[in-house]
């Protein structure tokens, strides 16, 4: 999805946008406006046209500044866009003709969440995939770990690791256990670690054969989730390596609740 489409989706929904997140005089419609003192916590302004004094509140948040439309339309534009912080607060003062910074962008990214979407059990399939991807942190190689559901196409579970190990392995396929129980077939690539994991977290409670080790299966049986590796490695390639691994985090935790919101709406 492009910013175009993103635009036109938030400009259709909501019309009059500019009409109460931009001061205007509530007389004659200006825009023409100065600070006029403030009343009771909220600023009030004066018409430089017809002389009119009033309060405006930008925010339908508590204490807020910003209208939560702009913050949803920020986390949206951030985590399915390529597009860096830096000019995501130039679309946003060339848009809403307001001045933000990139700090306070990826506050609202750390503070504000997607609406949550409950995994059900019931509706998750019995043959998972499980594969990981290289992502850069300040440069270094780190390692994303997904545990993918074929059924829905539900990411079940993530893990960052600096390394490839069977530890690694054990703690994505564990947080994958308790949230969705356990499958009859899981099917990964070639790498080691997943027998010695899938031995320790499932050891020998599933019903049927467990692990298929597919080396380069980018277009075998492990191809529908080395094709969202490739989606994720998309959207990161904007810009090239995170700053840090909890900036890291924080995006892939977005980016999955975005996903599996997606396929729950």
């Amino acid at each position: 999805m492009n910013i175009q489409i993103l635009l036109v989706s938030y400009i259709s929904k909501n019309k009059n946008l500019s009409g109460f997140i931009v001061p205007h005089c509530k007389k004659c419609g200006s825009y023409k406006i100065i600070k006029h003192g403030k009343y009771k916590h909220h600023q009030r302004y004066k018409c430089k046209v017809c002389g009119f004094r009033f309060s405006f509140v930008a925010s339908d948040i508590p204490r807020g500044r910003i209208h939560s439309i702009i913050i949803k339309f920020c986390l949206d534009l951030y985590i399915r866009v390529g597009i860096s912080l830096k000019k995501l607060a130039e679309k946003v003062r060339h848009l809403f003709k307001i001045k933000i910074s990139p700090t306070a962008i990826h506050k609202w990214i750390k503070k504000f969440k997607l609406r949550y979407i409950r995994i059900n059990r019931i509706n998750i399939g019995s043959v998972w995939h499980a594969d990981e991807t290289a992502i850069k942190i300040k440069g270094r190689i780190y390692w994303l770990w997904i545990v993918l559901d074929r059924k829905t196409r539900t990411i079940l579970s993530w893990h960052i690791s600096k390394k490839r190990t069977a530890r690694d392995a054990i703690k994505v396929l564990d947080k994958a256990k308790k949230i969705a129980g356990i499958p009859e077939l899981i099917i990964t690539d070639g790498l080691y670690d997943y027998i010695e994991g899938i031995r320790k977290v499932f050891g020998g409670r599933l019903r049927r054969k467990i692990h298929i080790r597919k080396v380069g299966a980018a277009f075998g049986l492990n191809s529908i989730i080395e094709r969202l590796n490739r989606e994720i490695k998309r959207r990161i390639k904007w810009f090239g390596s995170f700053q840090s691994l909890e900036r890291a985090r924080i995006f892939i935790e977005r980016w999955v609740e975005m996903y599996n919101t997606q396929k729950f709406t």
